[in-house]
Parts: structure tokens; C-alpha cells; sequence
């Protein structure tokens, strides 16, 4: 292999967009992954040209003029680009001569953008949970010194405070579960059996289950089975319990007399399965829409009945993020349309088998 085949595949190599510039600022060698900053890019262009930001220009201006390398950081303050920027001079004909002896210089910009993002969600997850925690704990303890005085002067009392106790309790232990099953499908360990399976059959199987919980809060849950008869590659308990979920919010938040229908029809031309989920409810604010995928996100209690399951009204917040990584284990996309006052509808695809 040439020197120069080698330069180029270990150019290739490197895992951070990579350019090769003289001293005139005219590039001379790229890997692949410099495109991705300028899809234009091409031998004999001006590093000018390709790249705008003024902070790495001069940091390479600085590289050449002292012949050192350089790092620094580009884009600071600015929460859509974030880079990190290393230049280091090549080739060099001497250790003693000036700096101008520097024929090439490399400059490798990393983008910080993903690794903020992470820590951002990071931070907020511990927050989240943390604050999901606090709550029912406290909860636990206030109704568990209470019971104490209770326990020997007022039974009925008693027993209230340790119903109470045991909802809080449900409550952690499903808030626990749902953490640990996130955490395994986002890091692909959740075993999943895919398999041919019908679309109009899961719809059905999901209409009986929840049929008891529609008829307990007076909403009325209709099927919409649109060429159902498709089979679609699924792990049938996984997705029943998205569609599970999705009608599970949607009864929450539709009044009595609202209606629910869970429904399928086919895309053809992309040999995809549509299911989806609507209803006649409260809706959604189209600033909370956005978000409503993300883990701990809980859209207004105020608007869930009253009396549903689980403290507050609400659930854990994170039924939604867990149907949107199941739904994405499978190869298909969720989302949700709504307007306030008028209903919601989650969609979720599923492939054909």
C-alpha cells in the first residue's frame, strides 16, 4: 500500500469530520464525515467556504501563524451548536525551523451537540425521578405516623390510612417497573418475539380488555377496522399493551359520554399498518404536543377525571415514552395530532409481514 492509500484510509478512519488545509486555507484532503458539515465540499475549496463560523477560521489562522496545535471550542452559549475544534500542524521539514516549514494542517471538529443533549437529559431524568420518588414517599411516611396514632383507638381509621398506604406502594413499585422496562428497551435488551400476527385481531383483543374500564367511566369505545385481515411483524404483547396505553389515556381524559374507537387501516404503498387510537376528550395543547413522548412528561391532571386510577389522577408519565420505543423496536413511528376541545389521535405503524 502507498503512503498515500494510507493516509487516506486512516483519514478515513478517524470518527470526527476531518480536513486537510495549507497555508492559504485551501483543502487538500477530507474523510466522509466531513461532508456532513458541508455537503459541497471538494478539493481546492477555501476552508472559508466550507465552513462559516468565524471562531474555528481563527483558530486555524493561530495554528499556522504559530506552527502549534490548537484546541478550542466554537459556538459557545448556543444551545444548536456546540463544536469542539482541534488543529494540529503536519509534516514539518525540521524541529528548529519556523513555522512556516508546516506544509498541511489538519483540523478535526467534534459536535458537542449530542454529548449536551445527553447530560441535559440526564439531569433531567434524575430530577424527574426524583421528584416522582419524593412524592409517594412522603406520603407513605406522613399516612404510616398517622396510622401509628390510628392503629389502636380508631380501626376503621386505620384500615383507610393502610388502603392509602398500599396505593402509594402500587404506585412506586409500577413507577420502578416501568423505569427497569424503559431502560431495557432503549438499550435493546427487552426480549421481543416477532412474529406474524393480525392486525384486526389485536385491535379486537384490546376492544375486550378495555371495554370494562370504558363502560366504568360511561365512555363509549367503538372499533374502526379498515382492511384488518393484513399480518404485521409484531411481539403481539408488546403492542397490545401500547394500544393498551393509548386507550387507557384516552378514556382518562374523555368525559362521560365521550367517545374512544381503536382502529387499523392499511398503507399499501409503504407496506405499513396504521393503528391508531381517537377520541372525543379534553385534547392536548399544541405547546405540550411536542413532549408528550418524553419520559416523566405528564400533560395537565387537572383536565384527567377525578377519580381515576393512580395518585392525583395521573400515571407515571411514562406510558408514552415506553409506546414510543416499542413502537420503534418494531420499525414503525408513533405520533399524535390534537386539538383542544375536540379530541386526540395517536397513530403508530407497524410493518407488513
Amino acid at each position: 500500500m502507498s503512503y498515500q492509500a494510507l493516509f487516506t484510509s486512516l483519514l478515513a478512519a478517524i470518527p470526527l469530520p476531518v480536513f486537510v488545509v495549507d497555508h492559504a486555507l485551501s483543502v487538500h484532503y477530507y474523510n466522509q464525515l466531513a461532508c456532513r458539515l458541508n455537503e459541497s465540499v471538494s478539493q481546492g475549496m477555501k476552508l472559508d467556504q466550507v465552513l462559516q463560523d468565524p471562531a474555528i477560521l481563527q483558530l486555524v489562522y493561530e495554528s499556522i501563524q504559530s506552527g502549534k496545535p490548537l484546541k478550542g471550542r466554537s459556538g459557545k452559549g448556543k444551545a444548536d451548536e456546540r463544536w469542539k475544534v482541534y488543529v494540529t500542524p503536519l509534516a514539518h521539514q525540521a524541529q528548529n525551523e519556523s513555522a512556516r516549514s508546516y506544509s498541511y494542517f489538519a483540523v478535526a471538529i467534534e459536535d458537542m451537540a449530542e454529548l449536551v443533549r445527553l447530560e441535559s437529559a440526564q439531569r433531567d431524568f434524575l430530577a424527574n425521578i426524583s421528584h416522582e420518588l419524593r412524592t409517594p414517599l412522603t406520603s407513605v411516611r406522613l399516612l404510616a405516623e398517622t396510622l401509628e396514632d390510628a392503629i389502636d383507638t380508631d380501626h376503621e381509621k386505620a384500615q383507610t390510612f393502610v388502603e392509602k398506604i398500599e396505593i402509594e406502594v402500587q404506585y412506586l413499585s409500577g413507577l420502578v417497573s416501568e423505569i427497569l422496562e424503559l431502560s431495557r428497551i432503549e438499550s435493546g435488551q427487552m426480549p421481543m418475539v416477532i412474529e406474524p400476527v393480525g392486525a384486526e385481531q389485536l385491535v379486537l383483543e384490546v376492544m375486550a380488555r378495555m371495554l370494562p374500564l370504558a363502560q366504568r367511566h360511561r365512555v363509549i369505545l367503538r372499533t374502526s377496522i379498515q382492511q384488518g385481515k393484513n399480518l404485521v411483524a409484531a411481539d403481539s404483547k408488546q403492542i397490545a399493551r401500547v394500544l393498551i396505553n393509548l386507550v387507557h389515556n384516552a378514556i382518562k381524559f374523555t368525559p362521560s359520554g365521550g367517545m374512544v374507537v381503536i382502529g387499523t387501516s392499511l398503507q399499501m404503498q409503504k407496506r405499513m399498518q396504521n393503528f391508531f387510537v381517537r377520541d372525543t376528550g379534553v385534547g392536548i395543547r399544541e405547546e405540550e404536543l411536542p413532549r408528550i413522548f418524553e419520559r416523566f412528561y405528564k400533560i395537565d391532571r387537572a383536565r384527567s377525571k377525578a377519580d381515576f386510577i393512580g395518585p392525583g389522577g395521573g400515571g407515571t408519565g411514562l406510558g408514552l415514552a415506553i409506546a414510543r420505543q416499542v413502537v420503534k423496536a418494531h420499525g414503525g413511528h408513533i405520533v399524535a395530532e390534537s386539538k383542544v376541545g375536540q379530541g386526540s389521535t395517536f397513530t403508530f405503524t407497524l410493518p407488513l409481514s
